[in-house]
């Protein structure tokens, strides 16, 4: 390995153990231009190693920022890189199968909104599909809090991916209104200051719950799309007022179905959830599932959700802020941990008590 400059090590197996270290760690790497070398790739995991969504997310940051990149192979768990400058220009990803575009999007999305000029990104994968969050839950729930970054920002939905096919396409137009790279942590936090509000310590009231359901064509007939609604309903009719539903029907090369809650309250905070459906699965339990997992996030007096509490780890390093969760997950430990190696041991005010972490 390069001995000039020294890579900061990262243990791929502290805590969960997961693709989120390797994610994030790419994501601050290329921002903050700091080499890194991640040791033991999901060690824990059934299949150790990179998997495929990992290297098409190394293979676009190859081309947007020239980065020198070692061990970028399937099932690698050794994997050297280092980051050049970010290019403005057009790139296109195809993972020609359901690989994850919502995890692709939680290492390019922020990325992209530090690009000077402008980029898009086109994505070829799954929209939804299992233990990622659904595409809709990143442009309902995560994006909002990100949009006053750039001068423009756009996520379009062309066609929706399911599992096992995928051929979904989702395409990310961004004008970060930037002349050129910033990357020092206090030029960041210059430049993020005014744009991104992490300051979510009081909840408010709740304003408008939101329910969208997505199902494939074939699906029509059994009434999929207005049954996923009715369960959510049965489960959240009486606890909120203002609630506004949007049904989809949509063509896809394989069967699913999808439905994403969001909920605003008084003190503009945001908190989402989602649940997917499969063969088997009543339409009425996807609902229920997803309505449950958001009324439990909210009952608990957080001000994001499970999901958003992990998106927003690295803004939070970045931007400085408080955000109050509904529990500490495995995820969430382990991304305050890798934002730690990156940005400072302790920059991170844990309060385990009242389930709040803050950055001065």
């Amino acid at each position: 390995m390069p001995s000039d400059p020294k890579p900061l090590e990262i243990d791929g197996s502290y805590g969960e153990g997961g693709g989120q270290i390797v994610r994030t760690a790419l994501f601050l790497s290329t921002l903050l231009k700091i080499p890194v070398l991640i040791r033991n790739i999901r060690l824990k995991r059934k299949n150790p190693g990179l998997k495929r969504q990992h290297l098409f997310i190394v293979k676009i940051l190859k081309d947007l920022c020239s980065a020198e990149v070692r061990g970028n192979k399937l099932r690698s768990t050794e994997l050297y890189y280092r980051p050049g400058k970010l290019k403005p220009g057009s790139y296109k990803a195809d993972f020609g199968s359901a690989g994850s575009i919502s995890l692709f999007f939680q290492t390019l999305l922020p990325l992209s909104l530090f690009v000077p000029e402008s980029v898009e990104i086109t994505v070829v994968g799954g929209t939804e599909v299992p233990m990622s969050p659904t595409i809709d839950w990143l442009r309902f729930v995560y994006l909002p809090h990100l949009r006053q970054i750039p001068e423009s920002i756009s996520l379009e939905v062309v066609r929706r991916g399911y599992y096992p096919a995928g051929g979904g396409v989702v395409n990310l137009k961004v004008r970060s209104g930037l002349k050129e790279e910033i990357s020092s942590p206090e030029d960041i936090r210059k430049y993020l200051r005014g744009k991104i509000n992490l300051h979510k310590l009081e909840r408010g009231e709740p304003k408008k719950l939101h329910i969208l359901s997505v199902a494939t064509e074939d699906l029509r007939e059994r009434k999929v799309v207005e049954r996923q609604v009715e369960g959510a309903m049965e489960v959240l009719k009486d606890r909120f007022r203002t609630v506004e539903t949007y049904r989809q029907y949509t063509k896809a090369l394989s069967t699913g179905t999808s439905v994403t809650l969001w909920l605003e309250d008084t003190k503009g905070n945001l908190l989402g959830s989602d649940s997917l459906g499969k063969k088997g699965k009543p339409a009425e339990v996807v609902g229920k599932e997803g309505a449950t997992k958001l009324l439990e996030d909210w009952e608990s007096g957080s001000t994001v959700d499970r999901h958003l509490a992990d998106h927003l780890v690295p803004w939070l390093a970045l931007a400085g802020g408080v955000i109050k969760v509904p529990a500490f997950t495995g995820h969430l430990e382990t991304n305050i941990w890798v934002c730690e190696r990156f940005l400072g041991e302790g920059i991170f005010e844990v309060r385990r008590e009242n389930k709040t972490i803050t950055v001065r």
